[in-house]
């Protein structure tokens, strides 16, 4: 749920290439292996480049805070 959450923000956002499903479920896989359960700003941090995959759209969801993917609307 916290992904699909934080890729719904990421699709809002101003970056030139949006997150689709396959983003997302390489994303997952990602945290599955790193064993992360509950998705924080420091996971996103480590694994943003299994959902973003150019930097200048990583360093846009940086820059607009890492933590507002997290936080309830």
């Amino acid at each position: 749920m916290q992904v699909a959450d934080a890729v719904s923000r990421m699709r809002d956002s101003d970056v030139q290439k949006p997150p689709g499903i396959a983003e997302a479920i390489d994303w997952l896989a990602a945290l599955d292996l790193l064993g992360v359960e509950t998705l924080d700003a420091a996971a996103i941090d480590r694994t943003l480049g299994a959902v973003l995959k150019y930097g200048e759209d990583q360093e846009v969801i940086r820059a607009a805070g890492l933590d507002q993917l997290v936080r309830p609307r």
